[in-house]
């Protein structure tokens, strides 16, 4: 397996090219065959071995065994699973559970010697990251109407542009603040499974051009400073909230203090901010905290309230229903799906009403002043700057 040593934004970066499991997929004699399957929607793991023709007492052992590093009862539609069996008896020799786009589950059969039932066969679970080839790229561009549509028109990854709208949510709102001549360029791994293009990896550093504003994102991390994207100066991109909880939309009506309700007709504040989107446009939670309310909420039909501390909270209106797992109580992280556009509640169309309050007074989320995470921990300041100078260079 050929190994990459690469001196960059993240320190030393070890890029091992290679699939992970290629030792594990590929039949180590005649003897063996692989069963190869995209996981069904809404499919149990014990259903999908049932369907596998797997025996109940094997799926069984691998779920007991996989238990102390993943719980194989989480596995997720779409995701790839493959088996390899034994020809002869088709017993299982081996699974692998592609867990996201970085790790997998491995499940090995152990070897017991001759003679051993099939039912006292016991399976060793670990999790390897998947070991992509891969390609250092630059891309750069010039956009005139969203980030979105341009990596569509030019036959780019629109994965790499959600990377980049990721990564710069905290300085520029994709919905609201492109503008028509704003540019890019960025630095990024291409990742390949047996030379074939897979998908974006790793954003490496970043260039968003946005109104004459420069903006700059390097990722760095070491012992010392958190893995994260800093600005040129070292100071993290990141803050405690994104700049909006949708990307790629529009802002169909703004924050005011005097505005002509669109189903009453009468003037009244408006304050809060309204995206217009698609029916089912997932939402997210602008800041990590806790939901004190999720359901109907009267005006804002099925809404989410989420208290961040104790300065902030954010309401989220007109979902046409909620995202799992999201109720009164449930901890919410910076960026998780909450629930999915609607016209619930008053409303004259699909669109998320969002709301910002400090200290239960409502506040502009355009203009509130966010503090900023943590910056690069002084001991990497000179490391940071010779990295930093590398990918610039290489963004050129």
């Amino acid at each position: 397996m050929k190994k990459i040593l690469f001196i960059g934004t993240i320190g030393i970066v070890l890029i091992v090219l290679g699939f992970a499991s290629d030792d594990l997929i590929t039949p180590k004699s005649a003897d063996e065959n692989i069963v190869s399957v995209n996981i069904p929607e809404g499919i149990t793991f014990s259903k999908l071995m049932e369907q596998l023709n797997i025996p109940t007492s094997v799926a069984a052992a691998i779920l007991e065994s996989a238990k102390p590093v993943y719980d194989l009862s989480t596995i997720v539609s779409g995701h790839k699973l493959a088996l390899v069996l034994a020809n002869a008896d088709s017993s299982l020799r081996r699974l692998v559970y592609n867990i996201d786009s970085d790790r997998q589950l491995v499940v090995v059969q152990e070897s017991l010697g001759e003679g051993v039932a099939a039912a006292t066969t016991t399976y060793k679970a670990e999790v390897r990251p998947i070991d992509y080839e891969v390609e250092i790229n630059q891309l750069s561009g010039t956009v005139n109407t969203s980030l979105y549509e341009y990596f569509t028109a030019n036959g780019e990854d629109v994965r790499l542009a959600l990377s980049l709208a990721e990564m710069f949510a905290w300085q520029v709102d994709f919905a609201a603040d492109i503008r028509t001549g704003d540019s890019f360029k960025v630095l990024y791994e291409k990742r390949f499974l047996d030379d074939n293009y897979i998908m974006p990896g790793r954003v490496l550093a970043a260039e968003f051009i946005n109104d004459n504003q420069r903006y700059q994102a390097f990722y760095f991390e070491s012992e010392k400073t958190k893995a994260n994207y800093y600005d040129e100066n070292g100071n993290s991109l990141q803050k405690q909230f994104l700049k909006s909880p949708l990307q790629y939309k529009y802002i169909s009506s703004g924050f005011s203090y005097a505005r002509v309700n669109p189903i009453t007709k009468k003037t009244s504040a408006h304050r809060g901010i309204d995206y217009a989107a698609n029916h089912g446009t997932p939402a997210v939670t602008v800041g990590d905290g806790t939901v004190t309310q999720a359901g109907w909420n009267g005006y804002y039909g099925i809404s989410v309230t989420i208290r961040h501390n104790d300065t902030y909270r954010t309401v989220y209106g007109h979902f046409s229903s909620l995202a799992k797992g999201i109720r009164t109580g449930a901890k919410v992280k910076q960026g998780q799906v909450i629930g999915y556009v609607g016209s619930t509640g008053q409303s004259t169309g699909p669109h998320l009403h969002y709301e910002m309050h400090k200290f239960n007074s409502y506040v502009n989320p355009f203009t509130v002043e966010i503090p900023p995470g943590d910056p690069i921990a002084e001991i990497d300041g000179a490391a940071f700057n010779e990295a930093r100078a590398e990918f610039l260079d290489k963004l050129e």
